[in-house]
């Protein structure tokens, strides 16, 4: 008896199981290539913020961002500028994917191409003047910047050229103003912000210079601490931000930014715009998700004009707000981005889409595969149960040749070979060894036959 190579029954029966599996896999196939369109773009590994001027307060968060960004994974490129003015148009050029922006500053019909992320900070209008240019009962108040008659000539400094802090001066002195060019000879704005701005105060070639900055910075300690400057109070705050939504009245009170040194030497009424992020919408999401993390990491510490835990919000902003920024403010990082790495849990997530092609793989083949297999396990025995019969119905004829019988014989001692070097999984030995029987029973009789 001839036998095969062990392994030839072992390929066969692997090929049964291709041919069960091959059509799910073909279905599979065809609804991953429906589902791939659908499934998001991989997130760029950079990503580009702009910030403000070189030493200040959005740089300075800008760099905070950079490193929970690269913690992750990414890299966040710092782009500096003059303000939140530069900052917008770099966003409308696609120069940058985000940016730090100032309330107020918003220019008109960006709410297709933009949207806001998260608010961090306020930031107060501050306005300081020389005190010897004053007695300490006319010292200014906020009527300076709607009755500038009263202070003509003047030589105001307003912030530097694409500043949010221009922007803001340039929008108070309007807003009760009704020609700055009638009063223009008397009016000298410059376009001076930050050491410039102080420097120039203190030398005496400005009147009043003014500041958009967070409590906390360096430099309001220093103008405060200058007992030759004074700092003009907002009594009028909560009006002046009912009329401009943008600003929030807010108070710097007695001590807050030096204790020691008792800084500022009496509670200040300020009006404040907000700081807040802006992406682009064409932004990947994941943007806008390490934005919010990063946020709520850099502003974690307590604000001197805010409550403890304010701020990040997603109040204070005039620009629409991105639905995955309320969504992933509101409820969290989701179970995958709290258990894995960023990166891998945004390739998880993106693939998600993806499961139900998975699913219409694997439910069906998990209840149809085993039958499938079955049936060709089966019909492969029942074929050769077939071969079996007809040998039996010819023997029970009484007129067979040698020669037919001879060749009967030879049948039966392939089939009797194929069978024996064929795998069969072990839930089928009973019916395998039943059909080996019963191929001996018909080689025997055959035998018999001719041997008689």
């Amino acid at each position: 008896m001839s036998k095969r190579p062990l392994f030839a029954s072992g390929v066969r029966l692997g090929v049964d199981y291709i041919k069960v599996i091959l059509p799910f896999l073909l279905l599979g196939m065809a609804l991953f290539a429906l589902a791939w369109p659908f499934v998001e773009p991989a997130p760029p590994e950079r990503f580009r913020i702009a910030t403000g001027m070189p030493g200040g307060a959005y740089e300075r968060m800008g760099q905070a961002y950079q490193r929970y960004f690269a913690e992750q994974g990414f890299v966040l490129e710092s782009h500096a500028s003059a303000g939140s003015v530069e900052n917008w148009q770099k966003l409308l050029r696609g120069e940058v994917d985000a940016a730090i922006v100032q309330s107020g500053t918003r220019p008109l019909g960006v709410e297709n191409q933009l949207q806001a992320v998260v608010s961090l900070t306020f930031e107060p209008l501050f306005i300081f003047y020389r005190q010897r240019d004053f007695s300490a009962q006319k010292a200014p108040g906020d009527q300076l910047l709607f009755d500038l008659d009263s202070y003509l000539p003047l030589n105001l400094a307003i912030g530097a050229d694409g500043s949010g802090t221009q922007s803001l001066m340039t929008g108070l002195l309007q807003l009760h103003t009704e020609s700055l060019g009638r009063i223009s000879t008397d009016l000298t704005l410059q376009g001076l912000g930050g050491e410039a701005a102080y420097q120039a105060l203190k030398e005496g070639s400005v009147d009043f210079a003014s500041f958009v900055m967070a409590a906390d910075a360096p430099l309001l300690q220093r103008l405060l601490a200058d007992p030759e400057l004074g700092v003009v109070d907002f009594v009028r705050a909560n009006a002046i931000s009912q009329r401009l939504p943008f600003l929030s009245p807010v108070v710097l009170h007695q001590g807050v930014v030096d204790l020691q040194a008792n800084l500022p030497g009496r509670d200040v009424q300020l009006v404040a715009p907000s700081a807040y992020l802006v992406v682009r919408k064409d932004a990947h999401r994941a943007l806008v998700q390490l934005l919010i993390e990063a946020a709520r990491q850099a502003q974690s510490t307590s604000s001197l004009t805010a409550p403890q835990g304010y701020f990040p919000n997603l109040a204070h902003m005039d620009l629409p707000v991105a639905e995955e920024a309320e969504y992933f403010f509101q409820r969290g990082p989701s179970f995958l981005y709290r258990h894995l790495p960023f990166g891998l849990a945004i390739l998880v997530d993106r693939l998600a889409i993806l499961i139900l092609p998975l699913l219409a793989i694997l439910i069906p083949l998990s209840r149809m595969a085993p039958p499938a297999l079955r049936w060709r396990i089966r019909r492969r025995i029942y074929r050769w149960y077939r071969k079996l019969r007809l040998m039996d119905n010819a023997l029970l004829e009484s007129a067979l040749t040698e020669a037919q019988l001879h060749s009967y014989l030879q049948q039966v001692r392939q089939l009797e070979d194929e069978v024996a070097n064929t795998e069969v999984p072990l839930s089928y030995m009973e019916e395998f060894y039943n059909l080996r029987l019963h191929v001996a029973y018909i080689r025997q009789r055959l035998e018999t036959r001719l041997s008689s």
